[in-house]
Parts: C-alpha cells; sequence; structure tokens
C-alpha cells in the first residue's frame, strides 16, 4: 500500500478516534477534543493537500460507523472539513519577481493574515450551524437552552443555596445571548492552536512544505475590520440573527486578538527580558478579559495607524543616523 494512504488514512483513524473519545468520555471530553484536529493538521502540513483530504474523509466516515450519522455530521463540520480547508489555504503558493532582485522568481506563501480570517470566517459560520441545530428559531432555541439548564447543574454539582431561582434565570440569560460567540471563540482558539502545533512538528521533523512565518508580521486583511463593525452592530438584533452576528463578531475579536499580540511582538523584539514580558502578557490575557480588549483594540488601530509600519521607519532612520555619526 503507498505510503501517503497510510498516512492519510492514520491521521484520519486517530482524528476520528480522539472524537469518539471525547463523546464517550464527559471527563476528558474538554482536553481531547482540543487535539482533535491536531492529526488532520499534521499530516496536510507535512504531506500535502491531497493527504489531509483523504485523512479528512476517513476520519470522518469512520465517525460515522462508530457514533452515528449526526455525530459524524458534527466531526465533518466541525474538525475534518475545517482542517481540510486551512491546510489547503496554508499550502496555496505563488511565484513573484524577487523584490530584491528583479531577475529572479521568489515563492510567495498564504499569507498568515488571511490565514486566521480565513479561521474567522468558519469560525462564525460553524457558530450559526450549532444555533441553528439548537433551533431555526428563538423558540426552539430557547427551549434546547432550558434543556440544557439541568444538565449544566448536575456537572457543575451546586447546592440549593447557590442554585437559585435567581441565578438560574441569569445564567439562562448569559448562555442564550453568549452560547454563539463562545462557540466560535473556542472553536477559532481550537483550530489556529492546532495549525500551529502541526506546522512546529512539521518544521521541527524537517518535514514542512512551507517555510513557517514569523508571528510579529500578521496582518488581518483590512476588509475584516468592515466585516467585524457589521457583525457587532447585528449583533444587538434580537432574535436568531443577532445569536449568528454575535458568532461572526466573538470570531473576529480573536483574530484582532492575535494582531494586537503581533504588534506586541513586533514592538519588544530586541528587548531585554522580553521572554518574561510575554509570558505575563499572554497569562494576563488569558485571566482578565479586559486585558485581551485592550490588546484586540490595539490590533484594530494597526490597519488605521499602521503602528509596526511607523516603527519599523523610525528603526530605519535611527540606523541610518546611527551609521552617519559614526562615519
Amino acid at each position: 500500500m503507498p505510503t501517503h494512504l497510510i498516512i492519510g488514512g492514520g491521521a484520519g483513524l486517530v482524528s476520528a478516534v480522539l472524537f469518539a473519545s471525547a463523546v464517550k468520555s464527559a471527563a476528558l471530553a474538554g482536553l481531547i477534543l482540543y487535539i482533535c484536529p491536531l492529526p488532520l493538521c499534521l499530516a496536510g502540513l507535512a504531506c500535502g493537500k491531497q493527504i489531509v483530504t483523504l485523512a479528512s474523509f476517513v476520519g470522518t466516515v469512520l465517525a460515522v460507523i462508530a457514533l452515528g450519522a449526526s455525530p459524524g455530521l458534527v466531526f465533518a463540520v466541525t474538525i475534518a472539513v475545517p482542517a481540510a480547508i486551512l491546510v489547503h489555504l496554508a499550502l496555496q503558493s505563488r511565484t513573484v519577481p524577487d523584490p530584491a532582485n528583479a531577475g529572479k522568481q521568489t515563492v510567495e506563501w498564504y499569507p498568515p493574515g488571511r490565514l486566521v480570517a480565513a479561521a474567522a470566517v468558519i469560525a462564525g459560520v460553524i457558530a450559526m450551524f450549532l444555533v441553528l441545530l439548537l433551533g431555526p428559531d428563538m423558540v426552539r432555541y430557547q427551549a434546547t437552552i432550558d434543556e440544557m439548564m439541568p444538565v449544566i447543574r448536575d456537572a457543575l454539582g451546586v447546592d440549593e443555596e447557590v442554585w437559585t431561582a435567581e441565578a438560574t434565570e441569569n445564567l439562562r440569560v448569559l448562555l442564550t445571548r453568549a452560547l454563539p460567540a463562545v462557540i466560535a471563540i473556542v472553536w477559532i482558539t481550537i483550530a489556529l492552536f492546532n495549525m500551529w502545533l502541526a506546522g512546529t512538528i512539521a518544521k521541527g521533523s524537517g518535514h514542512a512544505l512551507r517555510p513557517w512565518p514569523n508571528f510579529h508580521q500578521l496582518e488581518i486583511p483590512n476588509a475584516m475590520v468592515i466585516a467585524f463593525a457589521v457583525a457587532l452592530a447585528m449583533s444587538f438584533i434580537p432574535g436568531v440573527i443577532g445569536l449568528i452576528a454575535s458568532g461572526f463578531a466573538g470570531a473576529f475579536l480573536i483574530a484582532y486578538l492575535l494582531q494586537g499580540l503581533a504588534v506586541i511582538h513586533f514592538y519588544t523584539l530586541g528587548m531585554p527580558f522580553r521572554a518574561a514580558l510575554l509570558v505575563v502578557l499572554y497569562l494576563a490575557v488569558l485571566l482578565l478579559g479586559w486585558v485581551a480588549i485592550l490588546v484586540a483594540i490595539l490590533g484594530l488601530g494597526e490597519p488605521l495607524f499602521g503602528l509596526r509600519g511607523r516603527a519599523a521607519t523610525t528603526q530605519s532612520q535611527n540606523n541610518t543616523n546611527h551609521t552617519n555619526d559614526q562615519s
């Protein structure tokens, strides 16, 4: 049997087994779901587009056979197909004239910022899919949320003193409004983490099919500013439309959070104790919501003010002045 068939089939099998384990074991579901796309992403970034397509197909078929049509469809929509799309995009390239030498050609790979933007759009679509799956209208959507409340209560294991009628209603309202955004945020975080981890592993093993980009160069397409503004405005519309828009807004927010982090990575290049500063920053982003919002605002301001471009110009001028002073 050809090696590429073994790799593709094996990656699909591992991903499907991880997904089935998460479905069957509630205790480990969160951790396992985080790495379900990893075999697919790794197979694609190390072996090519055809391999990730085969792996996604095999994983979907096995998930349907093992778990049934509905869980298999969820696996396909949330894991297999998105992983294949992101890998296909990441491996897109074209030949362009070399800026440093007009007589030569160089390979230009799919920009990482556009890859993040694509992941944000996919996250919004997946949130929309799951919202419509829970209920195509607010009546049925709310009924599904109400059915989830006892399950959440049992999972939390809180007593009657904590689980008051007021607390239950507050959680119900919060879950109703925030669920699409939470779904989109969690999905894009998982997807991009697995793409990064798979790329790191492929690069470390010497099998990466494309050079891995520098994070500080991440640049979200400018058109997403408008898309984010529209999604944020529409999220205030009552009903299912507002819920769907909130999913897209949540995903776009994470995209700009990453761009804000990229700006900070750029500005801290060459700084002493840079690693420690970045560790503190990431912990603050994870633990303090307002820090994440501030970093996302910084990312939103990047296309408007060209922060990295200005810093690069200033640095170039300083280097020129320093050279002139020495001469």
